[in-house]
């Protein structure tokens, strides 16, 4: 291994380079009640043609799977400028208002890849009670995205070599075993996805958005997006700015920003994160270091030592630099999972990868697992 970068900011670079946004909460004054739906708010766009079944269809809610709520499919079109072509099933849950519904608010967790299904489903932890009596809550999986029609690039063991990758290459041969393992998880995407793969975008989302809003019979849109989920409620006004109501974003990435711009905004997240789960260990009498500096600079040291040596954890699977980054940026989401990363950090310290593996199929799970990453559009705006 080379010289390694300066020390002070290896845990955020290390983690900002996953991308993954931190989101915020937020509540929504339900105000006054919205007018109603005409017949208008349920024709497509103006300079669109073949999609008017779409628009006009009803939403058979029926019960979930698991859990509460009533499930339906939402029917779009794989490729809106082909609304005869092949269609695909928008998975949608809504959980009723507990009073009078004032209409419908749509929530968007962010990810990209987040499910608006399973966030809708804990509306009870997402808004306020104020809320839960005057809207009915509604989440559905964005097109490439857990129940609707994901997009999945690698099987296990191909996931399992790409989150153990070096996620701070600083070589030569690091930096080519990154470009193949890249290259790898693109040509999965196009492999197992096909024609699908080049119709999963924010606009793509947003479109799809306002087929939902008219199918529950909203004339604006009600809506609640973090973090990349404001990415999708920029858009969706940019494209529908008179079908737009109130819309809320939290955590806002600025549409217009460059892509520079967004990972220096997410390593300010994540050193803000990292410093309080610190200083929580540290409250808690910190196994890990008794100050917050302290306990930072042992993490690093730990990722350095990774990096260097990967620790055994069990059979055929070592505890790399790149398995760690991920854990820690996958926890530092969770006030409740901190007392679990210091446990497994500690762990690690004393030569032990086995309880920070533990996490591993999680791991592929998350948002950034085998689920397909695209950029949003740039250029949205909202008012």
């Amino acid at each position: 291994m080379s010289s390694r970068r300066s020390r002070p900011l290896r845990v955020v670079a290390a983690v900002s380079a996953l991308m993954l946004p931190l989101a915020g909460c937020s509540l929504l004054d339900p105000g006054p009640e919205p007018s109603g739906l005409t017949p208008g708010d349920r024709q497509p766009p103006a300079g669109t043609t073949g999609l008017e079944r779409y628009y006009e269809q009803d939403l058979q809610w029926g019960e979930c799977e698991r859990g509460d709520g009533e499930c339906a499919e939402l029917e779009v079109p794989m490729d809106y400028d082909d609304p005869d072509g092949e269609t695909i099933k928008i998975a949608v849950l809504r959980i009723k208002a507990k009073g009078k519904a004032a209409g419908s608010l749509v929530v968007n967790p962010g990810g990209p890849g987040g499910s608006g299904v399973e966030y809708a489903a804990a509306a009870d932890f997402v808004v306020s009670d104020q809320i839960r009596k005057s809207f009915d809550v509604v989440g559905f999986d964005p097109r490439g995205v857990a129940r609707s029609h994901p997009v999945d690039c690698l099987d296990d063991a191909g996931m399992d070599r790409y989150l153990a990758k070096d996620p701070t290459p600083d070589t030569d041969d690091e930096r080519t075993a990154d470009d193949e393992a890249q290259k790898e998880f693109a040509d999965g995407c196009e492999d197992k996805t096909g024609e699908l793969l080049g119709h999963v975008s924010t606009a793509d989302a947003a479109r799809d958005m306002d087929v939902l809003r008219a199918a529950l019979g909203d004339g604006k849109l009600t809506y609640l997006g973090k973090s990349y989920g404001t990415y999708l409620g920029a858009t969706y006004a940019e494209l529908f700015p008179d079908r737009s109501g109130r819309l809320v974003l939290d955590g806002v990435i600025p549409p217009d920003a460059s892509s520079e711009e967004v990972v220096i905004g997410q390593a300010k997240g994540f050193d803000t994160a990292t410093k309080a789960w610190a200083q929580d260990c540290v409250d808690d009498d910190c196994p890990l270091g008794s100050s917050v500096d302290a306990v930072v600079t042992s993490v690093q040291d730990l990722l350095e030592e990774l990096d260097e040596q990967p620790l055994p954890a069990s059979a055929g699977i070592e505890l790399t630099e790149g398995w760690a980054t991920w854990g820690i940026a996958q926890a530092l989401y969770d006030q409740g999972m901190w007392s679990q990363l210091t446990d497994a950090l500690e762990a690690a310290q004393d030569g032990d990868g086995g309880p920070a593996q533990r996490a591993r199929p999680h791991l592929r799970r998350a948002r950034l697992g085998r689920r397909v990453r695209l950029q949003p559009p740039r250029g949205a705006a909202c008012s």
